[in-house]
């Protein structure tokens, strides 16, 4: 097989645009392994197919950028959110549910959060505290057993010795 006159057929172009069949695939595929020369022209085709998509690409009018722009503008003093506050449920059509807190850290980012998920952490936390506690207590109990287990075979030991 010529190899230049397979990437010459335009193989490697219609696999870039995906007009390949499955088979054709595989054969290019095993090709790229035996064939270094393959990968480089693969690099080439994609290039070539930007550049031409480039130059052939037509502009968006200019009036769109300004639309688009326009809804991404979160300090605009006339889009006032529902809770008063200029822009800041500029982007949601509708404001989140009664029940949920809406956290925003200081890098900008908005997490809705339902209440239930609240009270299941302040339960897990109480949970948490109360198996430290126990933890503790139980830790304690057994130093202290085990204090009054050696006091008891020393005094053993020493009533035994002749």
């Amino acid at each position: 097989m010529n190899i230049h006159e397979y990437i010459e057929s335009g193989i490697i172009e219609r696999y870039l645009l995906g007009l390949t069949s499955a088979q054709e695939d595989a054969e290019l595929f095993a090709l790229r392994r035996v064939y270094p020369i393959l990968d480089v022209e693969f690099a080439a085709a994609e290039i070539r197919i930007e550049n031409k998509l480039v130059e052939e690409g037509e502009m968006p009018p200019v009036a769109l950028g300004s639309i688009i722009l326009n809804r991404f503008k979160t300090d605009d003093a006339n889009n006032n959110g529902p809770d008063g506050n200029t822009g800041r449920y500029q982007r949601y059509h509708t404001p989140p549910p009664k029940d949920t807190y809406i956290l925003e850290p200081f890098w900008k980012r908005r997490m809705t959060v339902s209440i239930w998920w609240r009270c299941v952490l302040i339960a897990m936390v109480i949970i948490i505290m109360a198996l430290a506690a126990s933890t503790w207590h139980f830790y304690r109990q057994s130093t202290r057993f085990e204090d009054a287990l050696i006091k008891i075979k020393v005094q053993s030991a020493g009533s035994q010795a002749p």
